[in-house]
């Protein structure tokens, strides 16, 4: 009976799992299980393989020392690293899709940085003088630009007088002071208009007089009329 087999035997008879005996001797299931199939070649030194013999030998109430004698234990070719598990095949490297966008990004990024960074040199290298070989011909003095003088326009009071029942209606500076309707002056009434540009509207225009800053201008006019009065109407400008 090889080691292996007297191990698994002992380990039935005792009724102990393989699980349950690696929890107790803290050695890994496969490892056991390896011991119980003479697989001892398969771990990557002679005295990793005697080490673990003698502690499940041990465990399971066998003669470990005679046990680890018997054994044909030889320095094989290492599957085990130092004991702490089976040497595993190192993933290889598998390119995808993210991978790819990522390599590509990082590879964009450094591209325009070092773009960037010969801009920055380039934009700090002094520019060089150039001499004209043309004299510059003296600048001729511009004669300063001739405005004609703003006058300003100044408000005017226009009174309105009327000698019958007149409607009237009137607009101060783009304002309607009776509203779009106009009002109804009754005969002898005096009304005054300040403003910049003033316009008066007579049902009656013979009927309406017009004054200007005092000075008196007359009749409206004849029928229904509009006039338009300002500084520049005034008898005084």
């Amino acid at each position: 009976m090889t080691p292996g087999t007297l191990l698994a035997a002992k380990r039935g008879e005792r009724g102990v799992t393989i699980q349950q005996a690696a929890a107790a001797t803290r050695i890994r299931a496969d490892y056991l299980l390896m011991l119980e199939s003479d697989e001892l070649d398969s771990f990557s030194a002679p005295v990793y393989a005697k080490g673990y013999l003698k502690t499940y030998a041990s465990y399971l109430g066998l003669d470990a020392d005679s046990l680890v004698t018997s054994a044909q234990i030889s320095a094989g070719p290492p599957r085990l690293a130092l004991g702490l598990g089976r040497t595993e095949r190192r993933p290889r490297m598998v390119v995808t899709a993210p991978a790819v966008a990522v390599a590509g990004v990082v590879l964009l990024t450094g591209a325009f940085a070092a773009y960037a960074w010969r801009q920055v040199v380039a934009d700090q290298r002094p520019a060089p003088i150039t001499v004209a070989s043309q004299q510059l011909a003296s600048p001729t003095p511009s004669a300063p630009p001739t405005t004609a003088a703003s006058v300003q326009a100044r408000p005017i009071v226009v009174g309105v007088r009327v000698t019958d029942a007149v409607w009237i209606n009137a607009v101060v500076d783009g304002k309607l002071p009776f509203a779009d309707s106009g009002k109804t002056l009754q005969a002898g009434s005096v009304v005054y208009f300040t403003g910049v540009d003033i316009k008066i509207t007579s049902g009656k225009a013979a009927a309406t007089f017009i004054t200007i800053d005092g000075h008196s201008l007359g009749a409206l006019g004849v029928g229904v009329a509009t006039r338009e009065f300002s500084s520049q109407t005034s008898p005084q400008s």
